[in-house]
Order: structure tokens, then sequence, then C-alpha cells
């Protein structure tokens, strides 16, 4: 027998052998380390990040793409600031005495010491002259009706804008002598032709007319690009006197209010839905009975409350400071969710009033912004003014005439008479 075969075989016999101990050791030690790596629940395994190598590899990861975001802990979001509370202190000026330079400055430093933070002013008086210029078709020759210091105006309403002086232009509507002298294809027209006129002999457009509504809404577009914030709408309504049922409408409208929203949403459109539009009257009736000569003449005033909350704001008349949380109720009892401003006469008034409020000092703007400078003493402040053009909004004695509209009258060619006494009673309402 050859004895070197057999230590070779025996030579190989333990190299086997610790070629499978050192390959047992080898599981052995892979096993009890990934054993330490897991953790075993009802849920199975779950991988044990024992020596931060999972952590060091997603460094190297955001690392290589350049981030430095880091895994954060997810925590509950943080709470949203309280809605600040804006507050306004308004004050509805001449557009005269607004369009002199200085008193433009006066107003920025009230503004700057707290004293007012709006601005109100007439774009459209209530006989229908512009106070700005206009872009419209719907008014030949509007230039004709422009009034002559409309740039001046347009100036002054910009610096006030550009200062942070928020500014709202007052327009007057319905009422107007002068577009529907310039177009009569705007006025309300008798059913047996001519123009329509109310128990005052004056002329106004027809809401129904989409031309009437255009034009309006070319004056509210002109404002808010000459930098008017907001847009008012005075007398935003039915004819208050006349017989209605002789009108011959564009689109004879089935209800007050129907009609009326519909333009107001015209209107807003045209301004565009950051710009707010909002409503106001002479008297609190005048908003929420609308007109009470075409609800006897079978237009009903319709759904009031949706009129009243569709616009924006609702600035209502107050007698008084006593009385402006009453003027405020009276609206919410109809709308709810309107939001309403009283508007006071009296500059003292205003002044010690403690919340939101409009000053009319349309013809007092001198002694308003001299009182709330300190120059002078509000105790000689009266609201007895007469509005410089406002005559529509006199309280008129509808007793002090007699009514005798069925016989002829050659002045107007329309078969429509009206006689006046001379006792009637003009005191501005507000």
């Amino acid at each position: 027998m050859n004895n070197n075969r057999k230590h070779n075989h025996s030579r190989i016999r333990r190299m086997v052998a610790a070629v499978l101990v050192v390959a047992i050791a080898v599981v052995f030690v892979g096993v009890v380390l990934v054993f330490q790596c897991l953790s075993f629940d009802e849920d199975g395994a779950h991988v044990v990040d024992r020596y931060g190598v999972l952590a060091m590899e997603e460094g190297d990861r955001l690392e290589d793409t350049g981030s430095t975001e880091e895994p954060q802990e997810s925590k509950e979001p943080d709470a949203q600031p309280a809605e600040e509370t804006v507050t306004t202190r308004a004050a509805m000026l001449s557009a005269a005495s607004i369009a002199d330079a200085d008193t433009t400055q006066q107003l920025i430093q009230l503004a700057n010491d707290g004293t007012l933070d709006t601005v109100i002013v007439n774009i459209k008086d209530s006989s229908g002259y512009l106070n700005i210029s206009v872009d419209t078709n719907a008014v030949e020759n509007v230039e004709y009706i422009t009034e002559n210091d409309a740039d001046a105006l347009e100036t002054a309403i910009g610096t006030l804008h550009d200062a942070g002086v928020y500014v709202i232009g007052r327009i007057y509507c319905m009422h107007d002598q002068q577009a529907t002298a310039q177009n009569a294809d705007l006025a309300m027209q008798f059913e047996g032709g001519g123009t329509w006129l109310d128990y005052d002999n004056t002329r106004w457009l027809d809401i129904t007319n989409r031309d009437a509504v255009d034009y309006i809404s070319d004056i509210a577009e002109s404002a808010v690009e000459t930098g008017c914030d907001e847009i008012l709408l005075d007398e935003f309504t039915f004819p208050m006197r006349g017989h209605l049922d002789r009108i011959d409408f564009a689109d004879y409208p089935s209800e007050q209010a129907e009609i009326l929203q519909d333009a107001l949403r015209d209107i807003q459109k045209a301004v565009g839905d950051e710009v707010p539009v909002s409503l106001t009257a002479d008297s609190i009736s005048a908003l929420t009975d609308l007109s009470d000569s075409a609800t006897e003449d079978g237009i009903p005033a319709g759904d009031v409350a949706e009129l009243l909350t569709a616009a924006s704001r609702i600035l209502v008349p107050a007698d008084s400071a006593d009385e402006a949380a009453q003027a405020v109720d009276e609206i919410r009892q109809i709308a709810a969710e309107a939001v309403v401003l009283p508007v006071l006469d009296s500059i003292q008034e205003w002044m010690e009033y403690d919340g939101d409020a409009v000053l009319r000092a349309v013809d007092n703007t001198a002694q308003a912004i001299a009182v709330m400078n300190g120059e002078e003493s509000a105790e000689d402040d009266s609201s007895d003014y007469e509005d410089e053009n406002d005559y529509d909004a006199y309280n008129y004695n509808d007793d002090s005439y007699e009514d005798e509209s069925d016989e002829d009258d050659s002045s107007n060619g329309n078969g429509y008479y009206n006689e006046y006494d001379e006792s009637y009673n003009y005191q501005n309402e507000w």
C-alpha cells in the first residue's frame, strides 16, 4: 500500500473539515448579527438601526442630491392668526374741495394721524354731471356734462389712493337730467311717446334699459381706473314719485329688487370682483321699501333682503349717534348678513362716535376738516346745509301739491301736467 496516498487523503479531509467549520461559524455570526438588527412583534419583523447605519446612508443620499433637508418630526399645524379687524372712519366730502391740492394733503395727514381712513367723493352728482372723465359710448358728447375741474379731481383721487387713503366713488344712479338730455333713449319713456317725468318734472334713466346700466357701469369702471377702491351707488332705485304705470319700460320688470340685483351684478362685473360695490340712499325706507309708487302701480318690491345682502355694504342715514345702532338694526332685521354703516351729519357726534361710521360733510367740507385738525370748535356744527348738487335729496312735502295729471300741458308735449304749490318744504335730509 502507498503511504503517500493515505497522507494525502487525510490532509484533504482535514482541509474540508476546516472549511466547513469556518463556513458554519460565518453563518452563525451572520445570523446573530441579523437578529440583532431586527425586532419582532405581531406585525412581523422590523429593522433596528442600532448602529446608525441607515441614518448615515440617508445623510449620504441627501449630500449626493445636494439637498440640505433633514428628516423632520411631524407636528401639529400652527394656529392661524386671528383675522385683523378693519375699521371705517369715512368722510363724505365735496368733489370741488377734494380737487384742491391743499385739501388733498390735509386729508392724507388726517389719515396718517388716524382721524379718518376713508374718503367718499361724488363721481356723478344728482343732476347727472360727471366729476371725472368717463369713457363711454352710451352718451354722445359726454364731455359736455363733465365738470371743468375733472382733471384736478382725478389727480387728487390718485394721490389719496397712492398715499394709502381708501377712496369710495359715489355715483348717483337713476335720477339724471344730463345724460337723458344727451341721449333720450336712455330715459324712461311714456307709453304714448315722449320722455317720462316724475312729479318734480325731472327725468330718470330706465333701469331696465341695458344701455342705461352700461352707462352706470362705464362710470364705475372709470372711477376705479382713476383710483377709487370702492363704488357707492346712490339712488339705485325706481323713481320714488310719479306714475310708473305710464312708463314704457324697455324690459318690464316683474319685481323691483330682481331688476336692481341684475343691474348690480352687471356693475360688479364691470369693476371686477375685487372692488366692493355698496348701496346708499337718503332714507332707510328708500333702501328697504324701494319705490312705493312702483309698488302701487303693480311692480312689487320683491326680495329686498337678497338685494341688500348682494351689496358689499349698506350706508344708512342716522339722525344722531344715539340712533346709529337703531338704523343699523333696522337694515339687519331685513337682511341679517348685510354689512351696515351709519351716516352721521354732525361732525362732533362723528368724532365722538366709537364705532365704524361715515360723516356726511359734502356741504361743509372746509369746516369738517378744520374741526378734525383742531382748528375750529364743533359746537356750531349744523346739519342744515344745502347740498351743492343734491336737490333731489330734499324732503318734499307730498301734501303740498295737487296732482292734475289728466289735464293737458303744452309745455312738455306729453299730455302730462303737474300743478306745483309754492309751499314746498325744501329740507336737506342727509
